[in-house]
């Protein structure tokens, strides 16, 4: 048996990935490729969240199970014999595994063990999608905003430590996201050719961002927002995000609306903090990133003396729009329009209220 595992990594099309292939799961089991059903998920996540150290599961992990680690790892072993028992039941000839938390697991014993067990012969192998940093961190403003205000300042990810460790499983494949085309197509014919024309692609979008402009209007207005707790804060941003994704719509022939996009002075410090990060991958995985700037360390800095970037002194707290090249005045303008229609279907919010309380938030977006 073959044992392909998708590691991800995060905000590299992992989700639509994930739902071509959950939603070809009988197609796949015809050719004799197993992808199994974990917790009635598309995604195969509850067999990677409790092989974390508990300061490492993820917050949703921690959520869903009462901030209790040992009940994440009960819950992942679950997982784990629920994968076992399908296996011994179809006996595939193919496995397929998709998870983007798998990047980051702590537990490699757990795994061994888990593997040996429900594929003891396997020819196991896995790939991991890569967005560049600078996209990277663009893609994952409007994400953040759905848990916290707080701003992601530039960083970067041990990448290449983790995938040394992925690669004492087996062989790792790396592939650029923005060299690849669909996702779906590239992994699907890596597992077999002419599979992808065998199957029912689904639209591939399976998670849509606000734009730049949205992203800040979006922070504004959960700035002004008193949340109980986490789950109050993520429901509230949730009907934000929804009226502002409609007055995207209602308004993007009239506004100049773009991706998020950061300025050029954040661009410089992400690829300052990649740039040791990118140089491993490119020795140890002979990956590179079409960004001839990133393996540069003279034009980075540079860039940011050109940019007097180290003198920002950029905060999490910052209002995004210190971060970004998007347009403030069409972000306020969403804004605008996002809570008016809001106080309507609220029924009957005086005006007047409204414009006062919406000048107070447009101040606290501002500084």
């Amino acid at each position: 048996m073959r044992l392909i595992i998708h590691i991800g990594t995060p905000k590299a099309g992992s989700s639509s990935l994930q739902v071509a292939l959950d939603t070809n799961r009988n197609r796949l089991m015809e050719q004799g490729i197993l992808y199994p059903t974990i917790e009635r998920a598309t995604h195969h996540s509850g067999l990677a969240s409790g092989l974390h150290v508990p300061e490492a599961m993820r917050d949703i992990d921690l959520r869903r199970n009462g901030n209790d680690p040992a009940l994440v790892v009960r819950k992942t072993e679950a997982a784990w014999q629920s994968l076992a028992d399908q296996v011994s039941s179809h006996n595939p000839e193919t496995l397929l595994l998709s998870a983007e938390n798998f990047m980051s697991i702590d537990d490699f014993t757990t795994l061994r063990e888990w593997l040996a067990r429900i594929a003891p012969d396997a020819e196991i192998s896995s790939v991991a999608y890569l967005r560049a940093p600078v996209p990277n961190h663009e893609s994952k403003a409007s994400q953040r905003l759905g848990r916290t205000t707080k701003v992601r300042l530039p960083g970067h990810l041990p990448w290449h430590s983790r995938l040394i460790r992925w690669k004492n499983i087996g062989p790792v494949q790396l592939r650029d996201l923005a060299k690849v085309g669909d996702i779906r197509t590239d992994f699907l014919e890596a597992v077999q050719a002419g599979l992808a024309s065998k199957l029912s692609m689904p639209g591939r979008n399976a998670n849509v961002s606000l734009t730049g402009e949205g992203c800040i209007a979006l922070q504004a207005a959960m700035m002004n927002v008193t949340s109980d707790s986490a789950s109050d804060y993520v429901e509230r941003s949730r009907v934000w995000r929804a009226r502002l994704a409609e007055a995207e719509a209602a308004l993007g022939e009239s506004l100049s609306l773009r991706r998020v996009t950061v300025n050029p002075a954040v661009r410089w410090l992400i690829l300052d903090e990649w740039h040791d990060e990118a140089v491993a991958l490119r020795e140890k995985f002979d990956f590179q990133f079409d960004e001839p700037a990133l393996y540069d360390r003279a034009e980075i800095d540079k860039g940011l003396a050109e940019t007097g970037a180290r003198d920002l002194g950029l905060a999490e707290t910052d209002a995004l729009s210190r971060f970004l090249a998007n347009d403030q005045t069409a972000a306020l303008r969403l804004l605008a329009h996002a809570a008016e229609q809001g106080a309507v279907r609220q029924g009957g919010f005086p005006l007047s209220s409204m414009k006062d309380g919406l000048r107070k938030l447009l101040r606290k977006g501002a500084r």
